[in-house]
């Protein structure tokens, strides 16, 4: 539940300030109303698509497929669905059994003799995040079948096979290759082959780092007003079976109707997909599972990495289909799908009022905070849009509504955000309600950016702080570091310790990106300056005082 209300606070979207009970009578125009609310706030922008009972009542882009060249969003708009691609694994593998090549009971030591403890971890563990396989890799190493099989097999296990619940993209990646074992293809080939080319998913494929498209959209990692910065994306073969694919809201819809139609697999095999795995109540065989907003169940798979969020929702008993496509990290898919079913069913999302305040008044709540308990937690709050934007654990910025002079909502999480003052008249602490559970408060700290890598002394070990740059007194915004000896090596920058708040380089140029990659260095002795005068444009110097 922690972790819960963690994503839930740091992902969550400003709530609507306005009534929708105009629209009660007219579920399209009130959904309408709603998303080009949220697309004003930044916390939409992508392409929406709303059917029920096979009429689609909604199909529309908000905001821009390309803000450089003004390209705006349309249904044709292509994007990155990351973990929407299990649901297609999931497909491929039922498929499989009914052709009797496969069963949920088969054994990884079938496809991967030897692998350790293979004889208990079954295909049905894989597909429910049950086999308690650790798939930590080492970021630099080839993303090959040898390497990860190896890999996984090396890693402690979080738990013996079926006795836990623990999100596994390496279960996927073993389905993929177990798929291509079984089917002589390729898994894209398989897929395309078997779901795509049936279907008609024209605008769907894997490599979308290398698609060539008018339809392809920008990925974007921050996306304000001010301010909006491509992301880097991945090369397919990383998630491969876990979440390489590409597609679109009318492929995704075509998709849909398949399991309507049971094209693709039984309605028995449908059934079993849709249905608790063990240990976890909220995820099926491939599929996230919720009651919470329809009592006949939520059928869905939320997709979210570099640049995109997105997420595919279907309500079988009811026939309706929500899919949001979305090219940057502001957005939540699945808090908006909630509020979509809400009119759907006739309910007002209607806000509280929101309070405008000014850059003056919000500028003293500016800084960091600490949470200590119950687990250590950095939140960072700024100004974004002329709202006041917080970052809990490096999840990225997001807007909080007003609600008086100190105190913000975040809908989404159902959180009430108050600021107070110490002695001094300085706010010092935050406190964070939300709903039943224990409020949390976070004291106001000293935020220190420095430098870390296998280039300095501290080397990359997390269990030291980093080595701290002094900021300049009477630059603000320039951290300095004078006369630190480098050995020849990798380094990066990095804010109060944290990983959520790193800076790398790219391309070589001195400009600095978000979780960038790092920085290379020859031996020497060196000033190093990082300059953030211009939050959209960081930068870095090196001067080299002395060689070794």
């Amino acid at each position: 539940m922690k972790k819960q209300w963690l994503m839930m606070l740091a992902l969550g979207l400003a709530l609507i300030s306005c009534a929708q009970t105009k629209d009660k009578g007219n579920p399209a125009a009130g959904i309408d109303h709603f998303l080009t609310h949220q697309a004003g706030l930044n916390k939409l922008n992508g392409t929406v698509l709303v059917a029920k009972q096979g009429h689609v009542l909604l199909n529309k882009g908000y905001g821009y497929r390309n803000a450089e060249d003004q390209v705006l969003h349309d249904s044709s708009s292509i994007f990155q669905i990351y973990s929407i691609t299990k649901t297609f694994t999931s497909t491929m593998i039922f498929r499989l059994i009914e052709e009797k090549k496969l069963s949920l009971d088969d054994r990884l030591s079938k496809f991967y003799p030897g692998f350790p403890n293979g004889d208990n971890i079954t295909i049905d563990h894989l597909l429910t995040h049950t086999s308690g396989i650790n798939d930590q890799t080492d970021s630099d190493a080839p993303q090959t079948e040898a390497y990860r099989v190896a890999q996984f097999g090396k890693n402690i296990p979080h738990f013996a096979p079926g006795d836990g619940w623990a999100y596994c993209n390496g279960g996927y990646q073993l389905l993929g290759y177990i798929i291509q074992q079984l089917t002589g293809l390729s898994y894209e080939r398989a897929i395309r082959e078997t779901i795509f080319k049936p279907l008609g998913m024209t605008h769907s494929g894997f490599d979308y780092k290398g698609l060539s498209s008018p339809h392809k959209s920008v990925a974007y990692h921050r996306f304000s007003n001010e301010r909006k910065d491509v992301a880097q994306l991945y090369d397919s073969t990383g998630p491969f079976a876990a979440g390489s694919i590409y597609s679109s809201v009318g492929d995704l819809f075509r998709y849909y109707k398949s399991f309507r139609s049971h094209k693709i697999i039984s309605e028995s095999s449908q059934a079993i997909a849709f249905a608790p795995g063990k240990n976890n109540e909220r995820y099926g065989h491939g599929w996230q599972l919720s009651k919470v907003l329809m009592k006949s169940g939520v059928v869905s798979h939320s997709g979210g990495a570099t640049g995109f969020r997105s997420n595919f929702a279907m309500v079988p008993e009811e026939d309706i289909c929500i899919i949001i496509l979305n090219n940057h990290e502001n957005a939540n898919p699945e808090y908006l799908t909630g509020k979509i079913i809400d009119l759907l069913n006739g309910k007002n999302i209607e806000g509280a009022q929101e309070v405008k305040l000014t850059s003056a008044e919000l500028a003293p709540l500016i800084g960091a905070y600490r949470i200590s308990e119950p687990q250590p937690m950095m939140i960072y709050t700024s100004i974004m849009d002329a709202r006041l934007a917080i970052d809990v654990a490096g999840q990225g910025p997001t807007v909080v509504i007003a609600t008086g002079a100190h105190t913000f909502l975040q809908d989404e999480a159902d959180a009430v955000l108050t600021f107070s003052k110490d002695v001094h008249g300085v706010f010092s602490e935050l406190e964070i309600s939300q709903g039943w559970m224990k409020k949390l408060r976070a004291k106001r700290v000293a935020s220190t950016w420095g430098i870390l890598g296998d280039a300095t002394a501290k080397g990359w070990d997390d269990s030291t702080p980093d080595l701290r740059l002094a900021e300049d007194s009477t630059r603000k915004g320039v951290w300095r570091i004078h006369a630190i000896e480098m050995k020849q090596g990798d380094f990066k920058f990095r804010l109060d310790n944290d990983w959520g708040h790193n800076l790398g380089d790219l391309h070589g140029d001195q400009l600095l990106e978000d979780s960038g990659p790092n920085i290379r260095v020859e031996a020497g002795v060196y000033d190093i300056v990082l300059d953030l005068t211009d939050p959209t444009r960081p930068r870095y110097t090196l001067a080299r005082l002395s060689h070794p």
